[in-house]
């Protein structure tokens, strides 16, 4: 009876959000915030609740996502953030009256001798910072790995991320969403201008963001940053519809390199192994650290509400609770001896959850899709240019993240409003900012 109530519930919401997604003006090919971060949404929260429930991915079932009930729990939460984040998006467009305008290839316009000399000082910047970074490493981890094998490759990413001696949040910025929309925006300028001077800048950026990628012997980030690509190059060319001819090629591709980089980075023996692996961590990998929230709390630590949030120059009363990092740690207690600083982040109605309970996942998802939904607004009303459409793209690969992050990290993030401010003042370049109607 177990398995016909988990089906029900997930073919029932499958098709409830196919409707809503419909209603809120969206369709599944459109490249756009609400629809990228649905189906994000749905493909690691949704679908990732399958393998778990039928105990197809044997890592996750031997470190003890067992439990069909809270499994089918987890799904249930799922279901109800995913419905709920859609209404908020319908609120706004149906409601508010606010509907984001198209980004269409017809209306793209050029950037000026000023602007593209900007997008080159910033490289070098990003350049440098990368320089700096690497130089306080006693080791990297993409080199590790071939020198000292994968279990040494772990710590060095480790002290790479999470463990570095240092404020990593502002290298961060630099050498990934810096390098990432320069990345987008010179591939969206060479679409539009082949020459070779354009095609030099392209690929100078794309190989700077693919080695940052790697570095950490991370596999998504290249994954992302390929996808965002390809829908720099359909915004550029053909504005924000896919065609699924075209898309399944490329997702092919796709799951062929990370199997490729599994093999290399993990140590997975062959390419079956290494694709089972890229499933695992692909539909399961992001939604099972749901499963020890929901036996973590209230159960072993209680509710927190509110002390995951950002605490800006410590202004507020209270310390924020690192709780990916201590339900990690309650998983893995060894993490600690071996001097690895790992997390367990999850879908956004995880840290709901962590803070409030049942009762504060459909309320903050109903707020994350009408602030999102704003967001999108917003960007659509400037110009068409590379510029816009890089930046477009990046809002879009940054929010996708709820799906496997929590949302508190939205609530002030410098990388939005740092990168926003850029994006700005390189419009600003052209003489003024042209609004769309």
């Amino acid at each position: 009876m177990l398995g016909v109530g988990f089906w029900a519930l997930f073919l029932s919401t499958s098709l409830f959000a196919a409707f809503l997604l419909r209603i809120s003006g969206e369709r599944v090919n459109k490249i756009s915030l609400i629809n990228v971060t649905a189906l994000s949404i749905y493909l690691f929260s949704v679908i990732g609740t399958i393998p778990l429930f039928y105990y197809w991915d044997s890592y996750r079932y031997e470190t003890g996502i067992q439990d069909k009930i809270i499994i089918t729990k987890v799904l249930f939460y799922s279901c109800l953030n995913l419905v709920f984040f859609l209404f908020g998006a319908i609120f706004l467009r149906k409601v508010v009256g606010l509907r984001s305008r198209p980004f269409l290839s017809s209306q793209l316009k050029s950037i000026t001798a000023l602007q593209r000399i900007s997008l080159f000082m910033l490289f070098l910047l990003c350049a440098l910072v990368l320089k700096e970074y690497l130089s306080r490493l006693d080791r990297i981890a993409i080199f590790a790995v071939f020198l000292e094998g994968p279990a040494e490759a772990m710590v060095a990413r480790s002290d790479m991320g999470n463990n570095f001696a240092g404020k990593y949040h502002w290298f961060e910025f630099f050498m990934h969403n810096i390098g990432t929309f320069l990345t987008f925006a010179t591939f969206s300028y060479w679409l539009t201008r082949k020459n070779l001077v354009s095609f030099l800048g392209f690929l100078v950026t794309f190989f700077y963001s693919v080695f940052v990628a790697v570095m950490a012997i991370e596999k998504s980030p290249l994954a992302w940053l390929l996808i965002g690509l390809f829908m720099v190059y359909h915004v550029t060319r053909h504005g924000e519809y896919v065609k699924v001819n075209s898309a399944l090629p490329f997702l092919m591709f796709l799951f062929f390199l990370l199997g490729l980089l599994y093999i290399f980075f993990m140590g997975a023996q062959d390419i079956s192994s290494a694709l089972l692996s890229v499933f695992s961590r692909a539909f399961s990998g992001s939604i099972s650290p749901a499963y020890f929230y929901l036996e973590f709390f209230p159960n072993h630590q209680e509710y927190l509400l509110g002390r995951t949030f950002p605490n800006p120059g410590g202004f507020f009363p209270y310390e924020p609770y690192l709780y990916t990092i201590e339900v990690m740690n309650w998983v893995f207690p060894w993490h600690i001896d071996q001097g690895v600083v790992g997390t367990a982040p999850t879908v956004f109605w995880g840290e709901a959850y962590a803070n409030f309970g049942p009762v504060g996942i459909p309320i903050i998802a109903f707020m994350v899709g009408f602030f999102l939904s704003v967001y999108g607004y917003l960007i659509s009303k400037f110009e068409v240019n590379p510029v816009s459409i890089a930046f477009f793209i990046w809002s879009i690969l940054m929010f996708r993240n709820l799906s496997v992050t929590g949302f508190s990290d939205f609530l002030y993030n410098i990388h939005i409003i740092g990168l926003f401010s850029l994006f700005v003042l390189v419009l600003s370049l052209r003489g003024r900012i042209s609004i769309r109607a």
